[in-house]
């Protein structure tokens, strides 16, 4: 049967909520519980599978499945072409749409690392309609991109290590544009796991170029909560004494290590002062795929902290097809049958009138005759006819009747005792002075 339970609602609008990025600091609490989710994944499974958030019930009392509503991040990523790079000051431009260009901050990174950019503000003609970027990014990996493409989005960048020790290192600039997909799912009401798996989209591994965009405010404002993570304590200087610096963030290691990059591997590689060498090849499909997990994270986390740092998540409501345990007698329905006739071959101990002179061909009271009985006897056929739900109680209540084994059989003499019950051992059996055989 179906019922309708009240749910806890899994997407929250970050950018309808009062955590502004620039005057609320929860975010660096809520950026912060990103390794702690990755360590222990079975701890944090309620509501949230990978890129996916999703409604839960508030209760657990009932068992079934129920339908709700889930959220599905994904992401677009492109290369920026044509891109200034100033190291001095840690900035970037990236020109686009009839020169206009997209102004962030980009600090000088270690090779093999991704690094979530600011965004800073545009550069545009009064004239001109743009949307803000979502995701701006700065990596420092090998691509796998075409010579021809590979001139116009990679900046080479100067690590400088020691004296007379420089390093040429070539980094790209990525937009990826954030969109989600409101789909129903099934999930198991007493451990609200989802069982059914979410659809996955074949997601392109090639390079393109991007030159222009469009985006929400919420995708806009998770890109600004992406950049403005703490750090994550791993400090790479360049320079005889270390002039200028760059940390990477939580939110930096984080993305690194689902695509399978190691950010203390690589602080061991440089404390000595080896020279930065590039080993890792960035795959398109990897980084989208790490990007969305890491924004249904946040957005589960935030929803989870609710009113207490977080963003407070609405009600709603589903519809769960309650199992009765009374139903599921497909495979073990002689053994259920004894438990639900159980009060009824209680009741049959003293109920029978058999005459003194006659004996029951039928030596107990087990599954296959209590279901035997249920088809011969009138009385009982006629006490459980009305039963609608056949729930133990309600097969209980209506089934204390008087029934007599002995009575029953005789009326089915012309028959074999072989045809009655198939498989029946009939032994002779000795009758009580109250009528039931034994």
């Amino acid at each position: 049967m179906t019922t309708r339970v009240s749910t806890t609602l899994g997407w929250v609008d970050a950018s309808n909520s009062s955590l502004t990025v620039s005057t609320v600091s929860n975010w660096g609490a809520i950026t912060a519980s990103l390794p702690v989710i990755s360590r222990f994944p079975g701890l944090v499974s309620t509501g949230l599978s990978s890129n996916t958030v999703y409604d839960t019930p508030k209760t657990s009392s009932v068992v079934g499945y129920a339908t709700v509503n889930a959220t599905t991040i994904t992401l677009s990523c492109g290369l920026l072409p044509n891109v200034t790079y100033s190291r001095n000051d840690s900035t970037a431009s990236a020109p686009f749409n009839n020169g206009n260009s997209v102004l962030m901050t980009a600090s000088p990174p270690w090779t093999d690392q991704i690094q979530v950019l600011q965004y800073t503000g545009l550069e545009a003609q009064e004239s001109a309609h743009w949307s803000p970027p979502a995701v701006l990014l700065m990596v420092s990996t090998l691509l796998e991109i075409e010579p021809s493409v590979q001139k116009e989005v990679a900046v080479p960048m100067i690590w400088k290590s020691l004296p007379l020790a420089n390093q040429s290192i070539e980094v790209y600039f990525m937009q990826c544009s954030l969109s989600t997909n409101n789909t129903a799912v099934v999930i198991d009401t007493q451990t609200n796991t989802l069982q059914n798996p979410m659809p996955v989209l074949q997601p392109s591994t090639q390079w393109q170029e991007i030159h222009q965009w469009t985006s929400t405010g919420w995708s806009a404002y998770i890109g600004q909560v992406l950049a403005d993570s703490g750090g994550s304590g791993y400090q790479f200087g360049e320079g005889y004494n270390f002039t200028s610096t760059s940390e990477p963030s939580i939110v930096d290691e984080y993305i690194m290590t689902l695509v399978g990059l190691n950010l203390t591997a690589q602080y061991l590689r440089w404390a000595p002062g080896r020279l930065p060498v590039s080993n890792f090849t960035l795959r398109r499909d990897k980084l989208e795929a790490a990007i969305a997990q890491t924004v249904a994270q946040l957005t589960w986390m935030a929803g989870r902290m609710g009113s207490d740092g977080g963003i407070q998540p609405g009600e709603g409501m589903a519809l769960v097809d309650e199992e009765v345990i009374a139903l599921r007698l497909n495979l073990i329905f002689a053994t259920s049958a004894s438990v639900i006739m159980l009060g009824l071959a209680l009741h049959t101990t003293g109920a029978f009138h058999a005459s003194h002179d006659s004996q029951a061909p039928i030596s107990n009271a087990g599954a296959l005759q209590l279901l035997w009985l249920g088809r011969h006897s009138a009385s009982v056929h006629e006490a459980l006819q009305d039963v609608d739900d056949p729930t133990e109680a309600n097969l209980r209540r209506a089934g204390m009747v008087d029934v007599c084994f002995a009575s029953t059989t005789s009326d089915e003499e012309e028959l074999p005792t072989g045809s009655l019950i198939d498989g029946l051992s009939v032994q002779e059996s000795t009758v009580r002075d109250d009528g039931m055989s034994y």
